[in-house]
C-alpha cells in the first residue's frame, strides 16, 4: 500500500475537514438565511394586507355615505405594482372599485409574471394566488370590505431574488478564501508537527547505526512533541550508556579470565617442561586459579537466572526482621574474623516475597557491608513495617561510596575501584542481583553513602500479592 508523507498527509485531512466543515455551514447557512428570508416576506405580506385594510376606512365619508375612489383608485394601482389585487365593497356587498375591472390586462400581466418567477425559482413551492377578505369599520360600524388577492404562501420580486443570489455569491467566495486559507494553516500546521518528528526520525536512524552521541537540540513548543524530544535523548543515553556497559563487561570478563588462566598455564608449561616440579603447593596453586574461574562462571550463571524473564518466584509470607537475623547468623565467622558488630533492630514486617531470593538479597548486602567495613567496624539491620510494606535497611560505617559510583554501583560488572582484583572484591554483579531480586517482587533497591563515613541500602518490599 502506498504511504503518504505526514506533512502531506495533515494538509489533506485538515483540508478536507475544512471543506467539509466549510460545505455543511455554508449549506446550513444558506438554508437557515432563506428561510428566514422567506418567513419575513410572507409575514411582511400579510402585515402589507392588513396596513391597507386599516388605511382605507380613513377615506370613507359618513356624513354622505361615499368613499374617496380617487385615493383608493391610487392605492390599487400601487399595490398592483407590490403584487396585491384590491376589491372594495360597500356595507351591502356592492362592488365600489375593482383593480381587474379597472385594468384586467395588467391585473393579468402582473399575475403571469409573478407566477412565472415563483414556478421558475421556486419549483418545490406549489404556490397559487389567494384571497383575504377585512372588514372595514368606522368605530363599531360595519362601512365595507376590502378583498386583497396576492401569491401565497410568498412571493420574491426580482430585487429579492438579486439579494439571495448576492448573498449565495458572498458564501461561495468566503468558502474558497477558507479554504484557501485553511491549506495555508494547514502548511504552516504541518511543518510545525512534521519537522520535529522528520528530525526525530532521522536521529533514530542514526542512533540505530550505532551513533548514540547526537541529540535532539532543537525548541519544540507543543508538550507531546518536546516529550517525543525527551524520550529519544534519553534513548541515545541509554543505549550509549548500555553500549559502554557491553564493552565494558567485555573487558572485565576478558580480564576476570585472563589472569587465572594465564597463571595456569604458566603453571602447567613449566611442569611440563619439568623447570618445576609438580609439588602439592604449585598444583595447589593451580587449583585456586581454576576455582576463580569456576566462581566467576558460577556468578554468571546466578546473574543470568536472575535476569532471565522466566525468574520464577515461591511466594509465600516472609517475616523480614527474623530472616535478617538467620543471614547474621550465618556470618559470625566473618564478623569475629574481622571483630566487626552486626546488629539487627526493628519490627516484624511481614511482606509477600520468595524467601530463598530476599534471603540472597540480604546476604549480598550483608557480605558487602562487612567486606567494605574495616576491623572493628558495626553493622547495623534496621527493619520497620508499615502499612502496605516492609522496609530493610542495611547501614555500615565503612569506607562509603562516592556520589558519581552511587548512580551505577547497581550496574553488572561495576566495581568502585576499577584497579582491583577479584581477590580483594569480587566480579560485581552482587547489587545487580540485589536490583533484578528487589524489582521482580515489585520493590525497590536504593543507596545513601558519604567516602569515608559508611553506606546505607534500603530495601522496600511491598505486602501485596502482585
Amino acid at each position: 500500500m502506498k504511504q503518504h508523507g505526514l506533512r502531506s498527509s495533515i494538509i489533506f485531512r485538515f483540508a478536507l475537514i475544512v471543506v467539509v466543515v466549510i460545505a455543511v455551514v455554508s449549506v446550513a447557512s444558506n438554508f437557515l438565511i432563506n428561510r428566514q428570508f422567506e418567513q419575513y416576506v410572507e409575514e411582511q405580506q400579510g402585515v402589507r394586507a392588513a396596513e391597507m385594510a386599516q388605511n382605507l376606512p380613513f377615506q370613507y365619508d359618513s356624513a354622505s355615505d361615499t368613499w374617496n375612489l380617487d385615493y383608493v383608485h391610487g392605492m390599487g394601482m400601487y399595490a398592483l405594482n407590490e403584487g396585491y389585487i384590491i376589491k372594495l365593497y360597500d356595507r351591502r356587498g356592492e362592488v365600489l372599485w375593482d383593480a381587474e375591472n379597472h385594468d384586467m390586462t395588467l391585473c393579468h400581466q402582473v399575475m403571469a409574471v409573478i407566477e412565472k418567477r415563483m414556478q421558475e425559482e421556486r419549483p418545490d413551492l406549489k404556490g397559487d394566488f389567494v384571497t383575504k377578505r377585512y372588514e372595514l369599520t368606522e368605530g363599531e360600524e360595519l362601512i365595507g370590505y376590502l378583498d386583497v388577492s396576492y401569491y401565497s404562501p410568498y412571493y420574491l420580486n426580482e430585487n429579492a431574488f438579486q439579494f439571495l443570489s448576492a448573498l449565495n455569491r458572498i458564501l461561495i467566495a468566503v468558502g474558497a478564501l477558507s479554504i484557501v486559507g485553511a491549506i495555508f494553516m494547514g502548511l504552516l500546521l504541518a511543518n510545525y508537527i512534521a519537522k520535529p518528528i522528520s528530525r526525530t526520525v532521522e536521529i533514530t536512524k542514526q542512533i540505530s547505526a550505532g551513533k548514540y552521541n547526537i541529540r535532539f537540540q532543537d525548541e519544540v513548543g507543543t508538550r507531546e512533541l518536546s516529550e517525543l524530544a525527551q524520550a529519544v535523548n534519553q534513548m541515545a543515553e541509554s543505549l550509549g550508556q548500555q553500549e559502554a556497559m557491553r564493552k565494558r563487561l567485555t573487558s572485565d570478563v576478558a580480564h576476570e579470565l585472563r589472569t587465572p588462566l594465564a597463571n595456569v598455564s604458566s603453571y602447567l608449561e613449566m611442569m611440563s617442561e619439568e623447570v618445576w616440579e609438580p609439588t602439592p603447593e604449585r598444583l595447589g596453586n593451580c587449583y585456586d586459579e581454576l576455582q576463580r574461574l569456576s566462581g566467576l562462571v558460577a556468578d554468571l550463571e546466578r546473574l543470568q537466572q536472575v535476569e532471565s524473564e522466566n525468574l520464577k518466584l515461591d511466594k509465600r509470607e516472609v517475616d523480614l526482621l527474623e530472616l535478617a537475623g538467620t543471614v547474621v547468623r550465618q556470618f559470625e565467622t566473618r564478623l569475629k574474623a574481622k571483630r566487626q558488630r552486626c546488629t539487627v533492630d526493628g519490627s516484624h514486617a511481614a511482606v509477600w516475597a520468595d524467601e530463598s531470593r530476599i534471603q540472597q538479597v540480604i546476604t549480598n548486602l550483608v557480605s558487602n557491608a562487612i567486606e567494605y567495613t574495616g576491623e572493628g567496624g558495626s553493622i547495623q539491620i534496621l527493619v520497620e513495617d508499615t502499612c502496605d510494606s516492609g522496609i530493610l535497611r542495611v547501614r555500615d560505617n565503612g569506607i562509603g561510596i562516592s556520589k558519581q559510583d552511587c548512580k551505577r554501583i547497581f550496574e553488572r560488572f561495576y566495581r568502585t575501584d576499577q584497579s582491583r582484583s577479584r581477590k580483594n572484591g569480587g566480579a560485581g554483579i552482587g547489587l545487580t542481583i540485589v536490583k533484578t531480586i528487589v524489582w521482580a517482587h515489585g520493590g525497590n533497591v536504593s543507596v545513601e553513602s558519604r567516602l569515608g563515613e559508611g553506606s546505607c541500602f534500603t530495601i522496600i518490599l511491598p505486602k501485596t500479592k502482585m
